[in-house]
């Protein structure tokens, strides 16, 4: 009798662990994060103000989303014919796409998912009044907050800051090594300080972008001919600033280095190990001026070539990946983001 007694309490005790162990497993699987997007246009799903075609307002215009099954196959404000970097992230957060644009919100709400505050043609130093660069984007983040806007519980919150380089560094060339230097510390010490603001105000978790081999991008490897250099010069800026980045930001354990320089080296590098993308230098959608842009039309004319294989190019315009492309990168880091996520 006393056996059977003891029999049963032990079953039961094993009940419970169990019965435990599956709560806080469902827990943990029931973790759901929301992020707060910040950059330039390898990050933009909508927040560049819209206007009649221009390089700045190009996203808005055909052929820009003619791939993108998500929204119609129409331009949706990505720099892209399809979805863009952050997009592709919020899917490993369990989300559908990346969350909507700020400019999008509601006067009172916002988006149980979060918010996206990337504008086109933004830098993290350089910025104007339509793009805000990212110091005026995080500020603006905090404003929602401090009003109760956004919940100021940021617990579960995921933020993710990508630049391209494109504004802060285009006139790279032309400075000397001392003022690409002096630049180049500028503009990390404006990511390390938004990464600072970021997490006093309770972001647990902050994925930051390095910078892309800019040398190989269609913007400096296309020569004025059209012929693309496989060597992939200038490579000076990108090494320094994700020097700067590793000493300044990536030390930080609650910081992911989210690593274009490596994923593109990968896909779109003068040598590299993959071999997805047949065009890996030159851009899908090429105008046929070196200073022109994709979608360009002058005189109902289209002044752009357009390939007929989105999928087998890594670069859509001169310096944004493809649908395609994107999602090749944030492939590649997917189980890191999981495990930096402890999802």
């Amino acid at each position: 009798m006393k056996l059977r007694f003891a029999a049963a309490v032990f079953a039961l005790l094993l009940l419970l662990l169990n019965a435990g162990h599956v709560e806080s497993r469902r827990h943990r699987d029931s973790r759901q994060y929301n992020m707060f997007v910040f950059g330039d246009e390898f990050a933009d799903t909508g927040n560049y103000p819209e206007a009649d075609l221009t390089k700045a307002t190009r996203a808005y215009y055909y052929p820009y989303g003619s791939n993108d099954k998500v929204h119609g196959a129409t331009p949706s404000g990505r720099f892209s014919n399809g979805l863009v970097l952050p997009d592709f992230v919020a899917r490993i957060l369990g989300l559908e796409e990346s969350p909507p644009a700020e400019r999008m919100r509601e006067q009172d709400g916002v988006d149980p998912s979060g918010m996206n505050f990337a504008v086109g043609g933004a830098g993290v130093v350089e910025g104007t009044s339509e793009a805000p660069n990212l110091g005026t984007q995080v500020n603006k983040f905090k404003r929602l907050v401090k009003h109760g806007i956004i919940d100021d519980d940021l617990t579960d919150t995921v933020a993710l800051i990508a630049f391209s380089g494109r504004r802060d560094y285009e006139r790279f060339k032309d400075m000397t090594n001392t003022e690409v230097k002096a630049k180049v510390q500028d503009v990390t010490d404006k990511i390390a300080e938004a990464v600072d603001q970021l997490m006093e105000m309770g972001v647990k978790k902050v994925m930051v972008t390095s910078l892309p081999p800019l040398g190989c991008t269609p913007w400096l490897s296309r020569s004025d001919d059209g012929v693309y250099d496989g060597k992939c010069d200038s490579q000076k800026v990108s090494s320094i600033h994700n020097e700067y980045l590793e000493e300044k930001v990536f030390q930080n354990e609650h910081v992911f280095n989210l690593d274009l320089k490596a994923a593109f080296n990968h896909y779109a590098g003068p040598s590299p190990r993959s071999k997805q993308f047949k065009y890996r230098l030159e851009s899908c959608c090429e105008s046929f001026e070196q200073s022109g842009y994709c979608g360009q039309v002058q005189d109902g004319e289209e002044q752009y070539s357009l390939g007929s294989k989105p999928d087998k190019f890594f670069y859509w315009d001169d310096i944004n990946p493809t649908h395609a492309g994107w999602k090749a990168v944030v492939k590649e880091s997917q189980e890191s983001i999981k495990n930096f996520l402890d999802i």
